[in-house]
């Protein structure tokens, strides 16, 4: 009969990756002018851009990400959202980057291209072992 494997090690990431979300997130709104729509480079909070947009997203991803590590059900569905919203950011970050438009509400930089790139990726190897089943 298989048995789900609980793996001690999810749950504490996704604990992790949610407070290091909060903290950008939250020290995002200390910025100056963060209410500044447009693409501005002197935005950033250590390496990464800073914008309304990208704050309230990387707060309340933080927060839910808290609340998700409470149970591995609910880190295995938060990192399943966090795979596909950060998969998507990444790929709007990377034109959005690339192409340099004073018209970016979300003001990404390749630092946080990374970021999201790897958080996507983090999230992914989560909600499949989190998950995964052993006979």
């Amino acid at each position: 009969m298989p048995t789900v494997t609980t793996r001690s090690w999810a749950r504490p990431v996704v604990a992790v990756l949610g407070l290091v979300y909060l903290a950008l997130g939250i020290a995002g709104f200390f910025v100056p002018e963060t209410a500044h729509a447009g693409h501005d480079t002197t935005r950033v909070v250590w390496l990464f851009s800073s914008s309304t947009v990208l704050n309230i997203v990387h707060t309340a991803l933080g927060l839910l990400g808290i609340l998700a590590a409470r149970k591995l059900s609910g880190a295995v569905a938060y990192c399943w959202v966090l795979f596909v919203a950060f998969t998507g950011l990444t790929a709007y970050g990377i034109l959005a980057t690339a192409f340099s438009t004073a018209r970016d509400p979300v003001n990404l930089n390749w630092a946080d291209n990374w970021l999201h790139g790897l958080t996507a990726l983090v999230a992914l190897v989560i909600a499949l072992s989190g998950s995964r089943e052993r006979a």
